[in-house]
């Protein structure tokens, strides 16, 4: 019951700043333009209290989740009374900035958020920069189904052309149970491909089956294990395992399988065959012989080391110039990830099933607000106020986009849109919008109960 409380009370709140923003948004740009704001409103439902101060309303309301913003003479139904402070007496240009100063506040509210979380700690993972060279495959997988094979270079991936690691691993999540164009260059040919992502839970990325080219550190030594009878040291880097080299941690376990006699009847501790491998140490290179041992290990009986691996993962405390042009650079890359996966969704190259709901948001938001800082909520707001910004500016009725759009139209045919005209339209948005609702709902009622079954 708590788990659920904590969930509700988050997402209440960050829905609620993320609203309230949009709406200060409007606010701001209807009074610059002369518009008469006839309520300012943060909540829903019965005004509790507030005062008035230049005509307009400013009040707290019972429900405290977001806010609204009510200006004169906005509702297109409404016959327009031709008050000069007027919503729809306004030029189309002041009308167009007043519907797009909403989603521009949500597109400022994430990149400012982002700004402190990278100020204090900003991951970096330079795999994720580099050219898509795939290190291993894993069998029966998506890649390995498309023909993928380790030491592939991806160089052309749904349309994105040299990619690198992190443009692979985005372009294949909005692309769950769809496939997608792949071009891999092995040797001197040119392979072209398809691959589809399956889905791997609701809390999984999708499987794909690729690990990307990477240093392969050694962390923590188990005391007495193989590898610290070897002379093993936390930092080594494993450059080659008897002679062939190490794309990335999976590969040098698989080579070191490789070279083992079988498991099967084997007795558990008993030694294996010696692999030398060859280390960067301090910038020095050297060679050790490791003789491992057969253990259980999560279930599958392995031969083993007894050493754990680190990633190159680092964490930057970014100066305010530089967590500003960070938060920029990645909120761009998120919008182009959005729109991409709204383009997949319009041309069925992608499932509805990809969209979160108030559940889903929810229960991500409950996540980061149990956390011990302020900085993954802050995150998950950044990416959520993203989305909805982006989201309000689709050129469906209901929405600020579907007001540009009117706008756009009118704007070329030098006349108002009939008001008969328009409430169909805005009648079939809302009808859309709330069967959009009830699917997404629904998904995320079914993902609630597979997770908890």
């Amino acid at each position: 019951m708590n788990h659920i409380l904590v969930n509700t009370l988050a997402v209440a709140v960050v829905l609620g700043v993320i609203v309230f923003v949009h709406e200060l948004g409007h606010f701001l740009a209807a009074k610059a333009f002369g518009v008469r704001v006839e309520t300012f409103s943060l909540g829903f439902g019965k005004r509790l209290f507030g005062l008035t101060v230049g005509g307009t309303d400013y009040r707290i309301s019972l429900l405290p989740v977001g806010g609204y913003v009510k200006m004169a003479g906005e509702n297109p139904m409404d016959q327009p009374s031709g008050r000069s402070d007027e919503f729809l007496s306004k030029p189309r240009w002041q009308r167009f900035f007043i519907a797009f100063a909403g989603p521009f506040m949500n597109a400022v509210l994430a990149v400012g958020l982002l700004i402190p979380v990278y100020m204090r700690e900003y991951p970096h993972n330079p795999v994720l920069d580099q050219p898509a060279v795939v290190a291993e495959v894993q069998p029966g997988s998506p890649a390995a189904q498309a023909g993928i094979q380790p030491q592939d270079r991806i160089v052309e991936i749904d349309g994105a052309q040299h990619p690198d690691w992190e443009t692979v691993f985005l372009k294949t999540a909005v692309s769950v149970d769809h496939p997608i164009r792949v071009t891999v260059q092995r040797g001197g040919a040119y392979i072209e491909t398809r691959l589809t992502p399956r889905s791997d839970g609701p809390d999984n990325p999708p499987l794909v089956g690729v690990a990307p080219e990477q240093p392969t550190r050694f962390g923590a030594i188990n005391p007495g294990s193989p590898a610290a009878r070897a002379g093993l040291r936390p930092g080594d880097l494993a450059v080659r395992v008897n002679g062939a080299p190490v794309l990335d941690p999976g590969n040098l376990i698989a080579q070191i399988q490789s070279a083992q006699p079988g498991a099967a009847g084997t007795p558990l501790g008993t030694p294996g065959r010696p692999v030398r491998l060859d280390l960067q140490r301090g910038g020095q290179a050297i060679s050790l012989e490791v003789t491992p041992s057969l253990e259980v290990n999560l279930g599958h009986r392995q031969w083993m080391i007894g050493a754990a691996f680190v990633n190159d993962t680092t964490f930057l405390k970014l100066s305010f110039t530089d967590a500003l042009k960070h938060s920029l650079a990645d909120n761009k890359q998120y919008s182009m990830v959005i729109l991409d996966l709204v383009g997949k969704l319009v041309s069925h190259h992608a499932s509805i099933q990809n969209l979160q709901g108030p559940v889903g948001i929810a229960s991500v938001t409950g996540d980061a607000a149990r956390a011990s800082s302020l900085l993954p909520l802050f995150s998950v707001t950044s990416l959520i106020s993203l989305n909805l910004g982006i989201l309000n500016l689709l050129p469906i009725p209901v929405l600020d986009g579907g007001m540009i759009l009117f706008l756009f139209i009118e704007s070329i045919l030098r006349h108002e849109i009939s008001l008969r005209i328009k409430e169909r339209v805005y009648q079939a948005g809302f009808a859309f919008l709330l069967i959009l609702m009830t699917v997404v709902v629904y998904n995320d009622i079914v993902r609630a109960v597979v997770v908890k079954n």
